[in-house]
């Protein structure tokens, strides 16, 4: 059973099928993490199934607890295949007809319904099938967003989602928050959908966008980054390494499932930036202590006009890293200036200056 101060309670569903994307099982678990995160409702009761562990007895199972339970918002997440004749889950079909009597029995008075599908070959303008909208009418509270995934696109970079979920869960991460809720401004289901669009348009020029079905606009989904930042970071010290390298340790506290970004910049005694890089970390729990080595490569200061030829004659170079934590909205958590001193390899031992 759900505590008495849930409010939300998430089921998400990844199932590889023939016609897959490949990344229906990361897709479900990065929603996962994201309501059961530092940006999550407070008290989110959360299933995750995924491959073959999503079966029809599961996903019912998921469904029957959420018709016990008081929560006033229900949110079920599909990435996978959907036919004409319902949902393709790891042993079979769930029939639409079925489907449909499980959001009947949903106690909760707001249900989002949000499916990234393979659909099959069927006309572009056909997005979902068609018993999808039957659904929406049919359940009083039940709001539907829906992709078709392999008409939007596959993979984004660095990240291996879905583009409708992937735009999705950035929108959740930096949009401007547009509800009260629980003392807090949270981001809803009509903002997040409308930022993901902007965003597949402006990233992709995607064209067949997400479709809404139902009464969008009350159903809080996650905090707002915008209004106040979540949780603390701390670097905890740098470690100088070979060559332009250093390894920077770090804290990050009541963040967990939001990526933070470590921002790192190689500096001469007149501030003038030489090379700079981030990299994004995500904690996976509310504490996270951990290590990540930056580098640079070697011709920053080679190729440099006056430092370049400082090392040439023998000589040593005195630069610094700035390291910075930032959020999604680019507010700084922590920020330091470590000093370090650069030597030029001995010639005999130089490589290529890549």
């Amino acid at each position: 059973m759900a505590p008495p101060s849930a409010s939300h309670r998430v089921v998400c569903l990844g199932v590889p099928g023939r016609s897959q994307l490949g990344c229906e099982e990361t897709n479900a678990r990065d929603v996962f993490h994201l309501f059961t995160g530092a940006l999550g409702p407070p008290g989110t009761v959360a299933t995750c199934l995924v491959g073959e562990d999503a079966t029809k007895k599961a996903v019912k199972g998921a469904f029957d607890a959420a018709s016990r339970e008081s929560t006033p918002f229900f949110v079920v997440y599909f990435s996978g295949r959907a036919s004409e004749k319902g949902l393709h889950v790891a042993d079979g079909c769930i029939g639409s007809d079925v489907l449909g009597g499980y959001f009947e029995r949903v106690a909760a008075p707001s249900v989002l319904f949000v499916l990234d599908l393979v659909v099959g070959a069927v006309p572009d303008e056909e997005v979902v099938p068609k018993w999808v909208e039957a659904v929406a009418r049919a359940r009083k509270g039940l709001r539907v967003a829906a992709a078709r995934a392999t008409r939007i696109g596959v993979g984004t970079e660095g990240e291996g989602r879905a583009r409708f979920t992937g735009a999705l869960l950035e929108a959740l991460q930096t949009s401007d928050g547009d509800l009260e809720f629980q003392g807090a401004k949270y981001i809803s289901d009509m903002r997040a959908l409308h930022a993901s669009q902007a965003i597949l348009r402006r990233r992709w020029h995607a064209t067949h966008l997400p479709v809404q079905m139902g009464p969008f606009g009350d159903f809080p989904l996650a905090r707002c980054q915008a209004a106040a930042g979540i949780g603390k970071g701390t670097i905890l010290g740098v470690a100088a390494g070979t060559r332009l390298s250093a390894t920077v340790r770090h804290s990050i506290e009541g963040r967990a499932h939001v990526p933070t970004v470590l921002h790192y910049a190689l500096e001469d005694t007149s501030h003038e930036v030489l090379g700079e890089g981030e990299v994004v970390v995500i904690p996976d729990g509310p504490v996270f202590v951990g290590r990540q080595r930056i580098r640079l490569p070697a011709r920053v200061l080679s190729d440099h006009t006056v430092w370049g030829p400082t090392l040439e004659l023998g000589e040593r170079v005195h630069v610094r890293w700035r390291i910075s934590l930032r959020d999604a909205r680019g507010r700084t958590l922590d920020r330091k200036v470590f000093g370090h001193e650069y030597a030029a390899p001995p010639k005999s031992s130089r490589r290529s200056r890549g």
